[in-house]
């Protein structure tokens, strides 16, 4: 009786740690199209048809089909590129002027793969009129995250620390 109840807790739990129950972050972590108030597109693409192409990511932004910016990031910000999605810079927010410099943030994450997701981190980019431009880089969660910060108070503070991995 004990080995069927262990049996059934160990299977339990292997399914729980094995799916995301956020069907929210689910889906952010597929995003890789997003439409700014100006017109701008900016898309990120990644190929998985050989091993070295999983951890290369190309994020470009275009206009009426015309691409303005185009980069193809390996190891750049000492981040592993693979599977790379959008992820809202402030709560519902895509895109927000967080430092109010006149051009909009935005926030790209980057899947961790389950192995340390406290260790991932949202990169934000300022938005210019034909490029992104790194402004810095915040740890998330990349498996809970639904966002970078609640609210603009939180990037402002250089003491934020995200609350899944407060803990650590």
């Amino acid at each position: 009786m004990l080995a069927k109840y262990l049996t059934f807790i160990m299977t339990l739990s292997l399914n729980v740690f094995a799916t995301n129950p956020d069907p929210y972050v689910e889906a952010l972590q597929e995003k890789r199209f997003l439409k700014l108030p100006n017109g701008n597109e900016v898309l990120i693409s990644y190929h998985s048809h050989s091993e070295e192409a999983l951890s290369k990511t190309r994020i470009f932004m275009r206009n009426n089909g015309k691409i303005l910016w185009d980069k193809t990031f390996v190891n750049e910000y000492d981040e592993l590129w693979y599977k790379a999605n959008f992820i809202p810079v402030i709560k519902d927010k895509f895109a927000d002027d967080l430092n109010d410099d006149g051009f909009p943030e935005i926030g790209i994450a980057n899947w961790s793969g389950g192995k340390a997701p406290c260790a991932s981190s949202g990169i934000i980019f300022t938005v210019k009129e034909d490029s992104l431009q790194f402004l810095k880089k915040q740890e998330i969660n990349s498996e809970f995250s639904r966002q970078i910060y609640s609210t603009k108070n939180e990037f402002m503070n250089p003491k934020y620390k995200d609350p899944l991995c407060a803990r650590r």
